[in-house]
């Protein structure tokens, strides 16, 4: 996170005029402020939050502002009117993504076009005589691009319209041929073929509903020739994401020590025991003994703890990870819970169980949402983000797949009150959970073998919700 606030701050230093305010952030969005480059990445962020489907060409127009007016509406955003603070945090979100896979809008010169890639996941793909092949590592998406006549342009599309389950998105113009079209299957192939030099360049992009938004910002990022360049540039949305950057910092509680990443300081879901320690906080089972697992900062500076009334006893920490196990020997016999075999893959489907507000809400409470980055702040490997809301008491529960499996551990969420202080927005869904490859590797390295499966059916969510309850547990700080 340092390293992105010092890189946004350089670029407020070199363009101070075009500095958003915080009474600016409360304002009406008017992408006429905005260069064209930030205005892309406002559409770049919108195509992956799956909200806009058009042209990333910095063209602001009515498609732009609906889909900047939906991604607010999902959001939570409260105001009468979609406020420059929405416009700042769908760029965070762009950028998050971007830097995330290292997506890039490249010029490959051998089709004189250019479109979005994400140079970081990019695979070899299937071997092919008539098209060069890649695929995303992680998605479902595939690349496939060649040069060839007309003739054999006009097949590719004729394959796609013979595909198509319903009516296939098209259009014929002299020098440009496209055709998107839904599989049986639940594919989306998108088809399009630029007149390029006397030859038709052909590109095609697949992939699955879970991959939507990528889809849409890969395809709509497609230009014939050299295009800019898609990203954070000097300006407002630079300074406006700065600032946003800076609620990550605020509320660190001074009497916790631990932190959920190096360089990450964020709002902890619990609060922080002081000065005469007391909080709850959420576990989940990981043997059949009554081993727990939990975040360092639910159990830091505790005179004694206790899960579901039961005498629990610290047997390892790590600070840096920000996790825990303790020993409830009145839990043993529980059934624990199981991890995932592969971590979550970004949009994935996830639900976070544990005891938010216990004083308040007095019982389990589960929340549902997505995996919205595989990574944290600054791209950070031990976090990741996630969509589904958290409250004070969610920190150490588990983070479940669609099938049940543990794929992250609730530590950290945007802190509301800095927000509020500092422009009267809160951006919604802004949670951060420890990966699951992490919680697995602290267990492995104080000797627990948690139990894990491969990926199955998605349950359903009342199924699923039942046996959380069984593994899932409320951690009490005296």
């Amino acid at each position: 996170m340092r390293l992105v606030v010092l890189v946004l701050l350089l670029m407020v230093q070199i363009a101070p005029a075009r500095a958003f305010t915080a009474d600016q952030l409360r304002d009406e969005f008017d992408a006429r402020l905005l260069t064209d480059q930030e205005k892309r990445l406002l559409q770049t962020g919108l195509a992956f939050a799956n909200v806009y489907n058009g042209l990333i060409d910095g063209a602001w127009g009515g498609g732009s502002q609906r889909a900047l007016e939906r991604f607010r509406a999902e959001n939570g955003g409260s105001a009468a009117f979609v406020t420059n603070a929405d416009a700042v945090y769908a760029a965070m979100q762009a950028f998050s993504a971007i830097n995330a896979e290292g997506w890039e809008r490249q010029y490959i010169s051998a089709l004189d076009m250019s479109f979005l890639v994400p140079t970081a996941a990019l695979v070899d793909g299937a071997p092919s005589d008539s098209f060069v092949n890649m695929d995303v590592s992680g998605r479902s998406i595939g690349y496939s691009m060649t040069i060839d006549s007309g003739t054999a342009a006009e097949s590719y599309h004729l394959y796609t319209m013979r595909q198509a389950v319903g009516e296939a998105y098209t259009v014929r113009r002299p020098k440009l041929w496209i055709t998107s079209a839904r599989t049986a299957e639940g594919v989306t192939l998108y088809t399009r073929s630029d007149l390029r030099g006397g030859g038709w360049s052909t590109l095609m992009i697949s992939g699955t509903d879970r991959d939507a938004g990528a889809l849409a910002a890969i395809t709509g990022s497609i230009a014939p020739g050299y295009a800019p360049p898609i990203g954070i540039s000097p300006g407002r949305l630079a300074t406006g994401v700065e600032v946003l950057a800076g609620l990550l910092a605020a509320e660190e509680a001074p009497d916790t020590p631990s932190r959920p990443s190096p360089g990450a300081n964020v709002a902890k879901a619990d609060p922080a025991p002081a000065p005469a320690p007391s909080g709850t906080g959420t576990g989940f089972t990981v043997t059949e003994t009554g081993t727990l697992l939990t975040n360092h900062h639910v159990i830091s500076g505790c005179a004694s703890l206790t899960v579901d009334g039961n005498p629990a006893k610290v047997i390892a920490e790590d600070e840096v990870f920000d996790l825990a196990l303790l020993q409830v020997d009145g839990l043993s016999g529980a059934v624990p819970a199981v991890f995932a075999d592969s971590p979550a893959r970004l949009n994935s489907d996830v639900t976070v169980v544990g005891y938010p507000l216990s004083g308040l809400l007095g019982g389990l409470n589960v929340t549902r949402g997505a995996v919205t980055s595989t990574k944290g702040i600054g791209g950070d490997g031990i976090n990741m983000q996630i969509s589904a809301p958290v409250q004070p008491g969610n920190s150490g529960g588990p983070v479940l797949s669609a099938a049940g499996q543990v794929v992250g551990v609730v530590v950290a969420r945007l802190s509301d009150a800095y927000a509020m202080e500092s422009y009267g927005s809160v951006p919604q869904n802004v949670n951060f959970a420890i990966r699951g490859e992490i919680a697995k590797l602290f267990l492995a390295q104080n000797g627990v073998e948690p139990a894990v499966t491969a990926a199955g059916a998605a349950l359903p969510p009342e199924d699923l919700a039942e046996i959380a309850q069984g593994f899932t547990r409320h951690v009490v700080c005296n």
